[in-house]
């Protein structure tokens, strides 16, 4: 058996960690190809275009390096379940954070273009796997360390609750996502040429993305707060006619803006960010209402 092998099957985490290594691989060269062929020249975008590079450097750096531990037991047992992998998981989820929303906004010229779309699909999605992986590398670690299983106990201490969590995340999502583009589009001092101002119709269309946001945002909050805290054996008389109600204005606010929004002049009409939130929040608020009808 290869030392390979052995930490395959001792490392709860060595196919997430390969995964990990892969991403940022693919992220870093990436990166470095979107920086040499930008449009964006200004101080502010190249002085992001490199932290961009430093992020993605990083990345690349550490997911080697505990792929290579996993491959010697002694100085693995050093790092691998021990809190110092927690810091290492969580030094890499807050470069992947930077980077994603780096990588992600109009102004810097390197996943998206000046509409909001995706100019570099590589950069663009794999950058999104990293962050996710490294998520799911931080759920394994702490239950593995710590015994707490975020996912189990997302199915088990409430009906729906996981439902709730991802409808406030991807609340979340749109609202961020239209205000940058408000902001990009739209505010005094954009970094876009004059060409690139959004029409009025545009940016109306980008505060009705904040608004639905917010409110899709605030309702899951409100539900999961209350989910949390009531005991499993306990119960509110109350919440199941709230979470029909609040399900219903998620699932209609969602349906009524996502053709605003997605249209041929809304700010969700190229695919970004804002795009596939509008959408996995209609998608989840539709489970949602189908989920309390049943």
């Amino acid at each position: 058996m290869t030392s390979a092998t052995t930490a395959a099957s001792t490392s709860p985490r060595f196919g997430y960690w390969v995964a990990f290594f892969i991403f940022s691989t693919i992220t870093l060269g990436a990166t470095i190809e979107a920086q040499a062929h930008t449009d964006r020249l200004s101080p502010a975008a190249q002085s992001n275009q490199r932290y961009a590079v430093a992020c993605a450097t990083i990345l690349f750096l550490l997911s080697i390096m505990v792929v290579i531990l996993h491959t010697k037991p002694l100085l693995s047992s050093i790092i691998l379940g021990t809190k110092i992998e927690g810091f290492i998981i969580l030094v890499l989820i807050t470069f992947w954070t930077a980077l994603v929303a780096i990588v992600s906004d109009t102004r810097h010229g390197l996943a998206t273009d000046s509409s909001g779309s995706i100019a570099n699909g590589n950069l663009y999605y794999f950058s999104w796997a990293g962050l996710a992986t490294g998520v799911a590398l931080l759920t394994s670690f702490l239950r593995s360390k710590f015994g707490f299983d975020l996912g189990g106990e997302l199915r088990s201490r409430a009906e729906r609750l996981q439902q709730w969590v991802w409808a406030g995340m991807l609340g979340l999502v749109q609202m961020g996502s239209s205000a940058r583009l408000f902001d990009n589009h739209c505010g005094q001092q954009t970094g876009l040429g004059e060409a690139e101002i959004g029409t009025i119709t545009f940016c109306r269309r980008c505060q009705l993305g904040i608004v639905i946001g917010i409110f899709t945002a605030i309702f899951s909050v409100a539900i999961v707060g209350f989910k949390l805290g009531v005991s499993r054996n306990g119960k509110l008389p109350w919440l199941f006619t709230a979470e029909i109600v609040l399900s219903g204005m998620i699932a209609g606010g969602q349906a009524g803006s996502v053709g605003f929004l997605t249209g041929q002049e809304g700010p969700a009409a190229p695919l970004n960010n804002l795009y596939y939130s509008t959408w996995g929040a209609l998608a989840v608020g539709l489970l949602l209402v189908g989920s309390c009808v049943e």
